[in-house]
């Protein structure tokens, strides 16, 4: 919380000074020894907006709300599951925030925790792919969505879609 009150307390300074700056750029017109004064304003003020900038976007970057939808990106794109060291390394953020993303998604339910060996996987129930497939009631028989058949060609019941 420091950091971002630091960073916008700087953004506003710098504000201020790129005011002052552009004010004093428009008085060199007239007395040309304003514009090394009006130059440094610029250069200071535009550094400090960068900064405050650049600082804010990180700590957003951290937020673990926004980490979470990160993570959860990361894992749709592997196999709906991931491990801290892989956060860490693939987003390019620290072990605290990662944990506490990750902590997040457990408390919202999204992801759980499971050991296998060594290593700590957070696994993503809602992102593993589900097979769906026509079934027949009656006799069992197990049919693709991909062939349009409705009535089951074995008994001649209907067919039910059923997701695994």
């Amino acid at each position: 919380m420091m950091n971002r009150t630091v960073a916008i307390v700087a953004l506003l300074i710098a504000v201020v000074l790129l005011a002052l700056g552009l004010l004093f750029l428009c008085a060199a017109t007239r007395e040309p020894s304003r514009l090394l004064l009006s130059g440094a304003l610029l250069i200071v003020g535009g550094g400090l907006a960068a900064w405050g900038g650049v600082t804010l976007r990180r700590l957003r970057d951290l937020d673990p709300e926004h980490l979470s939808d990160r993570i959860t990106g990361l894992a749709r794109a592997g196999d709906a599951e991931v491990t801290l060291p892989q956060v860490v390394a693939e987003l390019n953020v620290p072990d605290g925030a990662a944990i506490a993303a990750l902590n997040l998604l457990e408390r919202k339910g999204t992801a759980h925790r499971e050991r296998r060996g060594e290593r700590e996987f957070y696994v993503f129930p809602g992102l593993e792919p589900s097979k769906v497939s026509r079934v027949c009631p009656y006799c069992g028989g197990e049919f693709s969505v991909k062939t349009p058949v409705y009535k089951c060609p074995h008994c001649g019941g209907d067919l039910k879609v059923q997701r695994e």
